[in-house]
C-alpha cells in the first residue's frame, strides 16, 4: 500500500515527520491554507516560502505566516501554518490609483510589480485570456481594494476563472465543464462495497432557474427594454425566471447567459467524500481535475470537477482526503 509520504520543504528545513497537519485547496479560494503539527527541532521561520509534496509531486507552494514553538509535559513541538503564495496578492492593497491596463497580463505585470515572491512569470494564460480586453469600469480601485479582488475582478469579467495551480502558478482559464476523469470514486448499489470512508450527495434548487433572460436597454430610447437573449435550464423541474440587466459594453449578452446558467448548474449537485490516504494511483488528489463517480447508492454517476481538496492527518484518523465536487466549473 501506498504510504503518501508528505514533505514540508522549506529554505533551511526539510521536515517529514508530522504529528498532524492540514492541508486545504481550494479552485475559488487560491490562497488555500496549511498548518504542521512537528517536533521544534526544524530550522522553519516566519516569511519562508515552502513547498508542500505528496509522494514528490508538489501539491502547493507557499508562504509561512506563523511559527508556534511551545513545551509541555509531553515535549517540546512547533505549529506551523502558512498559505499559498496567491495569499500575497489577497493581503496586498492596490497602492498606485493610477489608470490601469485593460489586458490580463499588462494588468498582473503593473500591480505585482512591487510585490514579493512573484513576478509576471508566475501567471499563465489560457484559453485566449492574454488576449481580452477588460472594460475600464472592470479595473477601477478604491481605497483598500487587494490586487487579488482587481485581478479577480477584471478575469471574470471576461469570462475567466483566475486560480493557483499546485506548483504555484496562477492561472487564467476558462471554467472547464467536462474532461477525461483523472481519478474515480465508487460505490455499489447496496453500499456493501465502497472505496471511500464516508461520502454525501446534495442536490438544491436554491439559486436556481428554469429559463434567464437578459434584458438590455435601447440606445435610442431609454425607456425601451428588450431581450438580448435567453437560455433555458432543461433539468429545473418548474418554471423559474431570472432576469439579468445587461448593456451592450459587458459583451455578448449570450455569453452572460450562458455563464449564468453555468454557474447555477455547477452548484444544483455538491458531493462531498472522505478518502483514505491522499492519492490514488499513487498521484494526489487535486483540484480542478475531473473524477468519475459511480455511487448508486447516492444517486450519483457521472463525471464530476474537484472543486476542494483539504488533506488531513491525526493520530485518531490517520492520512485522509476530504473531497467536495461538483458539475463543471463556474466562475
Amino acid at each position: 500500500m501506498n504510504r503518501d509520504e508528505v514533505l514540508l520543504l522549506v529554505r533551511k528545513a526539510r521536515v517529514d515527520k508530522f504529528v498532524s497537519y492540514t492541508i486545504d485547496a481550494d479552485l475559488y479560494s487560491p490562497e488555500g491554507s496549511f498548518s504542521f503539527e512537528c517536533d521544534s527541532k526544524y530550522d522553519v521561520s516566519r516569511g519562508d516560502t515552502c513547498q508542500i509534496f505528496v509522494n514528490r509531486k508538489c501539491v502547493m507552494a507557499g508562504l509561512i505566516d506563523t511559527v508556534r514553538r511551545s513545551l509541555s509535559r509531553s515535549g517540546p513541538k512547533m505549529d506551523i501554518e502558512g498559505r499559498s503564495v496567491a495569499a500575497v496578492l489577497a493581503d496586498s492593497s492596490v497602492t498606485k490609483f493610477a489608470t490601469l491596463p485593460t489586458t490580463l497580463p499588462q494588468l498582473t505585470e503593473r500591480l505585482v510589480r512591487d510585490l514579493p515572491f512573484l513576478s509576471r512569470k508566475d501567471f499563465v494564460f489560457k484559453s485566449g485570456s492574454d488576449k481580452a480586453k477588460v472594460q475600464r469600469k472592470f479595473v477601477e480601485v478604491s481605497p483598500g481594494d487587494s490586487v487579488f479582488d482587481v485581478i479577480k475582478k477584471a478575469a471574470n469579467s471576461q469570462g475567466y476563472l483566475f486560480w493557483a495551480s499546485p506548483e504555484g502558478q496562477l492561472v487564467f482559464d476558462k471554467p472547464v465543464e467536462r474532461g477525461k476523469a483523472d481519478f474515480k470514486i465508487h460505490a455499489f448499489e447496496n453500499g456493501e462495497e465502497m472505496d471511500y470512508i464516508e461520502g454525501s450527495v446534495t442536490e438544491t434548487l436554491n439559486g436556481q432557474h428554469s429559463l434567464i433572460k437578459v434584458i438590455g436597454e435601447s440606445q435610442d430610447d431609454s425607456d425601451i427594454k428588450y431581450v438580448a437573449a435567453s437560455v433555458k435550464n432543461d433539468d429545473f423541474p418548474f418554471y423559474r425566471p431570472l432576469v439579468v440587466n445587461w448593456n451592450e459594453n459587458e459583451g455578448p449578452a449570450k455569453k452572460t447567459a450562458e455563464l449564468q446558467l453555468a454557474t447555477e448548474k455547477a452548484s444544483a449537485i455538491q458531493l462531498e467524500y472522505t478518502m483514505p490516504g491522499h492519492s490514488q494511483n499513487g498521484i494526489p488528489w487535486t483540484i480542478n481535475a475531473f473524477c468519475d463517480v459511480e455511487d448508486h447508492y447516492n444517486g450519483a454517476v457521472d463525471s464530476y470537477l474537484i472543486k476542494r481538496r483539504t488533506f488531513t492527518l491525526s493520530r485518531s484518523e490517520g492520512k485522509r482526503t476530504r473531497l467536495e465536487l461538483q458539475p463543471g466549473g463556474s466562475l
